[in-house]
């Protein structure tokens, strides 16, 4: 009889423990505010551990949320597609039901929570029904931004405000199934332009070597987007692309 209870409670332990392995090998939150569009980009990248797929991911976003877009990678093929987004009684929540074979999730939407025409105050929780270990945040300080502030000590400033943006990291050792974790920070923007704007005023001025041909005017460009990209931790110009593009994909597709 004690043979039996004692492997019981072998078998218990074990599932408990296996129940709460995070899912991801690596995961990247990015908070953007004003990047290419009004209001907040939100993203996250991560790679699935193969053993614990397939898997239902739930992640808490904010009531002004729009279309929620994603990805799948398995292989070759990477095909976006929009995420359920339920109502419950503590908020809204995406769903995604992430089936085996997956590799690498990407996930994206927009909200905006701005209320004033200068100040910009901003609040963001994480929260999933997923355990995670350690994973980044990334909070990207806007070009035009003024007296910019994040209120998490942890935070650790990044890039060169003079050729790129200014990013803040925060490294999370973990994070359990119900638990929030609180990303505030703030600024005000007077222009009321978007770093997009901004960054293409910074380009359109560079001085060329020559007379100001196209090839000049080229080169001139594509040296100060490569001291850009170097401001930046070597996933996002990546990121930037396919997820950005997933979900304005995503979000055309389902207003038209």
């Amino acid at each position: 009889m004690k043979k039996i209870i004692t492997i019981t409670l072998i078998f218990l332990l074990v599932s408990i423990i296996t129940a709460q392995k995070s899912p991801f090998e690596e995961l990247d939150f990015a908070i953007w505010p004003e990047y290419d569009g009004p209001g907040v980009l939100v993203f996250m990248d991560g790679t699935l551990h193969q053993e614990a797929l397939p898997i239902t991911l739930e992640f808490r976003i904010p009531d002004e949320a729009g279309t929620v877009g994603a990805s799948f990678s398995g292989g070759d093929e990477e095909i976006p597609f929009e995420v359920a987004v339920v109502d419950r009684a503590d908020g809204k929540w995406a769903v995604i039901d992430i089936p085996k074979g997956s590799k690498i999730l990407r996930t994206g939407f927009y909200y905006d929570p701005f209320t004033d025409p200068v100040e910009r105050n901003i609040e963001y929780l994480i929260e999933l029904n997923q355990p995670l270990e350690h994973f980044h945040i990334q909070v990207q300080e806007p070009l035009q931004a003024k007296n910019f502030r994040i209120d998490d000590p942890t935070a650790q400033k990044t890039g060169d405000a003079s050729h790129g943006f200014t990013n803040y990291t925060i490294l999370v050792e973990g994070l359990a199934v119900g638990e929030q974790k609180r990303i505030s920070f703030s600024y005000q923007n007077p222009s009321g332009k978007l770093s997009m704007e901004v960054l293409q005023q910074m380009m359109a001025a560079e001085p060329s070597s020559s007379s100001g041909d196209d090839s000049s005017l080229q080169t001139s460009v594509n040296e100060h987007d490569e001291s850009f990209k170097h401001t930046m931790p070597t996933w996002q110009p990546l990121l930037i692309l396919s997820t950005v593009a997933l979900i304005v994909g995503v979000v055309y597709a389902t207003q038209n």
